[in-house]
């Protein structure tokens, strides 16, 4: 269970499996362990890495680090400390948002992206107007519950309830007051902070766009206008999935972002 240092702080990752690298980067309701179904599946063909973002999980820091550059420079310290000139990324929510700002600001280091149900903290109409109406000021496992899609809800109960408790395991769910939780949230997408729309225009890494069709955060439509943006790009609608298609529905969600890897990623 390795660590590596960076900006003076203990960043927590893990690395399993054989082959070209697949680092995974969660949401902000979440930490490593949310992809347990996503490493069996790509554990046999890719080395994956899996990672607890800045103030999530294991890597302990202040709210006062909650940011995106130092987030992106912590997934370059893992990738120097293993030995990774190129990896294949997949990035779900605050993971697509870092995902989007590596690859705009180290192209080098990329060689696909997986952008997953994720406004990618781009300055759009659409994504702002839910995000200010969104309770964001409480705590990160309900805003994450009420993520999820009735489909998952209705006939996962038990997998919900995993959902929740591997939540429990981030700061946010037990020592971060909610009102200070909440504005570290919406200061990713402050004014100043969002990434223009039309940076998408410039993306040059082969992307792939993941949404789940009940997502309330990131409409198809709108996951429908990034594809369009993103010259050779392309778009995967999960069905029955809300927010976190990866672990409503693995099945489907793996099997896309597979099939992408394997035939993009160079």
């Amino acid at each position: 269970m390795p660590f590596v240092t960076s900006h003076g702080r203990a960043i927590y990752y893990e690395r399993q499996g054989d082959g070209p690298a697949v680092l995974f980067c969660h949401g902000a309701g979440s930490n490593a362990a949310t992809w347990w179904q996503q490493l069996p599946a790509f554990a046999g063909r890719y080395s994956c890495l899996t990672m607890d973002i800045r103030c999530f999980g294991r890597s302990a820091a202040p709210l006062a680090e909650f940011d995106l550059q130092l987030f992106v420079d912590d997934v370059v310290a893992i990738l120097d400390q293993e030995g990774i000139d190129r990896v294949r990324l997949v990035g779900q929510s605050l993971g697509g948002m870092i995902g989007l700002k590596l690859a705009l600001t180290h192209p080098a280091r990329l060689s696909a992206f997986a952008a997953c149900d994720t406004s990618l903290a781009v300055d759009h109409p659409v994504l702002l107007d839910i995000l200010a109406t969104r309770q964001l000021s409480q705590k990160a496992v309900s805003i994450e519950q009420r993520s999820l899609g009735r489909w998952f809800l209705a006939n996962e109960p038990e997998k919900a309830a995993l959902y929740a408790q591997i939540n429990h395991f981030n700061p946010s769910a037990h020592s971060i007051p909610a009102a200070d939780w909440g504005a570290a949230l919406q200061g990713l997408m402050a004014p100043g902070k969002r990434i223009p729309l039309t940076a998408l225009d410039t993306l040059a890494c082969p992307t792939l766009f993941v949404v789940g069709d009940q997502d309330p955060i990131v409409p198809v439509a709108v996951a429908r206008e990034f594809h369009q943006r993103v010259t050779g790009s392309e778009l995967v609608v999960v069905a029955d999935a809300g927010h976190s298609a990866y672990f409503e529905q693995p099945r489907a969600f793996n099997a896309a972002v597979l099939d992408f890897l394997d035939r993009r990623a160079a």
